[in-house]
């Protein structure tokens, strides 16, 4: 083996390892492999699968998503009663995404413990808002809302990132994560792309930034992302973070967040970072295990501990 292929291995290593870290491993054959041709809840023949294989755009969709969910003042009001997000700044956006594959990839019965999972915990999530109005997380309304930040913001990054879609596809695509919503505990949640804009024209009078919204986004501004560099080198790094994250978000988020208008500089460089991220990711990553497990198991592969560790 030459030392190019060596330096290449390493590079695409370091890659993985560093984004791992922050986003967990996906490759459980619990999850993904299980009953031979059994096709989860979507099927191999979802275009779920097709994006959601593109883990470049799932991922950059995390933080709009989480941003826009947190937007609503009973979910903030949630998340800062109840969550550990500041001992582990990474837990939301690991459960997010393992929440979002297994859900499409999984195999039925570990899709639907997921989901039932899920669910149980927002259970015992009730309280009050800082505005008096008591909230409680099996809200219809409030699951409907996270559920539908979720897709939205993949679809906005697939399309920046990866390759445009026909509305056929986009309305193929919301319908078959609405499957997901319902089963998660919401009455509805939109099927079209038509219906999405309609329902976020609905919803954007509820929402709001709050003292609460504000102690989140600070936290996203301080977090330990990158604890080895000197603070002022920091900040601006998260910033970056922040207004490049946001720019797949709609402009009237980023207005009501306060990140509508990046310096030139980082302005300039927004769209060239995260396209670069996302090769690089895809690069490094290849077709990801999930994926290739879940194809095995749909297609009614025998083996599949020999595809989980190949």
């Amino acid at each position: 083996m030459s030392v190019t292929s060596i330096s290449v291995r390493r590079l695409k290593a370091r890659i993985v390892a560093d984004f791992e870290k922050s986003a967990g491993r996906h490759d459980d054959p619990a999850v993904y492999g299980g009953p031979p041709g059994d096709p989860g809840l979507l099927g191999p023949d979802s275009i779920s699968w097709e994006i959601h294989a593109d883990l470049a755009s799932v991922s950059q969709a995390g933080l709009p998503a989480i941003v826009l969910e947190i937007l609503h003042p009973s979910v903030v009001a949630g998340v800062q009663d109840l969550s550990n997000y500041r001992q582990d700044p990474f837990q939301r956006a690991r459960a997010t995404l393992g929440y979002v594959l297994t859900t499409t990839f999984g195999n039925t019965a570990a899709a639907t413990a997921v989901i039932d999972h899920v669910r149980h915990v927002h259970s015992f999530i009730t309280g009050t808002r800082p505005d008096g109005l008591p909230y409680r997380a099996l809200d219809p309304e409030l699951i409907a809302w996270v559920h539908t930040c979720i897709p939205w913001m993949i679809l906005r990054a697939f399309e920046h990132t990866k390759r445009p879609l026909s509305q056929t596809e986009r309305d193929r695509y919301l319908a078959e994560q609405a499957v997901i919503g319902r089963l998660g505990g919401a009455d509805w949640v939109p099927e079209t792309e038509a219906e999405l804009d309609e329902y976020v024209t609905t919803m954007r009078p509820r929402l709001a930034v709050n003292a609460q919204t504000r102690e989140f986004l600070d936290f996203l501004m301080t977090s330990p992302f990158f604890p080895d560099l000197p603070a002022p080198v920091d900040r601006r790094l998260h910033r970056f973070a922040i207004y490049a994250g946001m720019s797949r978000a709609p402009r009237w988020a980023q207005e009501l967040i306060g990140y509508d208008r990046p310096p030139a500089v980082m302005r300039r460089l927004i769209e060239p970072s995260l396209q670069l991220d996302a090769r690089q990711l895809r690069w490094a990553l290849g077709t990801p295990r999930y994926v290739q497990i879940a194809r095995a198991r749909a297609a009614a592969a025998t083996d599949l501990a020999e595809v989980a560790v190949s």
